[in-house]
């Protein structure tokens, strides 16, 4: 039988949120490198961190909320510091509303995750515009905030799955 999943050592739940940020981070970013950047590409790194910060909080402190933002605009070749900010606050704002507690079904879950889309996207285009010197341009933006917000069901129930009778969004 196994140990309850508060009593288990949380090493191999931390490697595998490492492994599915950094996973994340290259898939992100890869096609931009190859392709010259598609339109089509959801947020990836930012799904990773809220299902992670939903589900286990204490591995997703605000210093790897800052570095994941840093590798983004590392690897995309964008302004340091732009997805960096936009990731700390939308996911600041999302923790801070402590009354919804953790949801174990998908439909209150997603919503959270559309507001902390509709909080990071206005930062990153507001920070990019400001670090440019002039309106970064919103299409692009746009396309990516509904990409992820159509993608984040499939991620989500995906581990879910994984977690299967653990307690898929409660910790």
């Amino acid at each position: 039988m196994r140990p309850p999943i508060d009593s288990r050592p949380p090493f191999g739940l931390m490697v595998w949120a490492v492994i599915s940020i950094l996973l994340s981070l290259i898939f992100y970013s890869a096609p931009l490198r190859i392709a010259n950047g598609p339109d089509l590409m959801p947020m990836l790194p930012l799904i990773t961190l809220f299902i992670w910060s939903t589900v286990r909080p204490r591995f997703i402190p605000p210093i790897v909320i800052f570095v994941v933002g840093l590798l983004n605009d590392v690897l995309t070749g964008g302004v340091l510091g732009v997805w960096a900010l936009a990731y700390l606050t939308a996911l600041t704002i999302a923790r801070s509303r402590d009354e919804d507690g953790p949801s174990r079904e998908i439909g209150p879950v997603w919503i959270r995750f559309i507001v902390v889309l509709a909080i990071a996207m206005p930062v990153a285009w507001g920070v990019g515009s400001l670090a440019i010197g002039q309106l970064a341009p919103v299409r692009p933006l746009l396309i990516e905030s509904v990409a992820s917000g159509l993608m984040f069901p499939l991620l989500a129930l995906l581990f879910i799955r994984r977690r299967n009778l653990r307690g898929a969004f409660g910790s």
